[in-house]
């Protein structure tokens, strides 16, 4: 299932791309993780922080009406993408290197525990947290 989340990123098959050892990268961070979702929805609204510590990059990462396998942008470059009933979420992220047709780009994929409580004030939605979680990155480079 993770590769065939990656392939939705758009990273090109095995032949352009060359993996490097994940111990050169830092985990990504994921926090302020917000899941709101309506009974008998396949969809969400879904919100979070992704802190890139290899280059100090902060975004923010959301949008209503999410669904899993769907690709959604974060704030600028960073992508990702839920699997199947919000289990597990992958983020890619890209940066420049050696100028603009040289890049290098790092994705990973981390389970996601999700926290849920009722929502009294919206009848049939639940309101959801995850604690702060970490996705080991590997790095690809076209």
């Amino acid at each position: 299932m993770h590769s065939a989340l990656f392939a939705i990123f758009g990273f090109a098959t095995a032949a352009y791309t060359a993996s490097i050892p994940r111990a050169a990268l830092k985990s990504f961070e994921v926090t302020g993780f917000n899941f709101t979702q309506a009974a008998g929805s396949d969809a969400a609204n879904v919100y979070f922080y992704v802190n890139e510590p290899n280059t100090g990059g902060l975004t923010i990462c959301g949008d209503d009406a999410v669904r899993p396998n769907e690709l959604r942008f974060c704030n600028g470059v960073p992508q990702f993408v839920f699997g199947d009933d919000f289990k597990t979420l992958s983020v890619s992220w890209l940066w420049g290197a050696d100028g603009p047709d040289h890049h290098t780009s790092a994705s990973g994929t981390a389970n996601v525990t999700l926290n849920c409580v009722d929502d009294p004030s919206q009848q049939g939605q639940q309101q959801c947290t995850a604690d702060d979680f970490k996705i080991e990155p590997t790095i690809v480079a076209p």
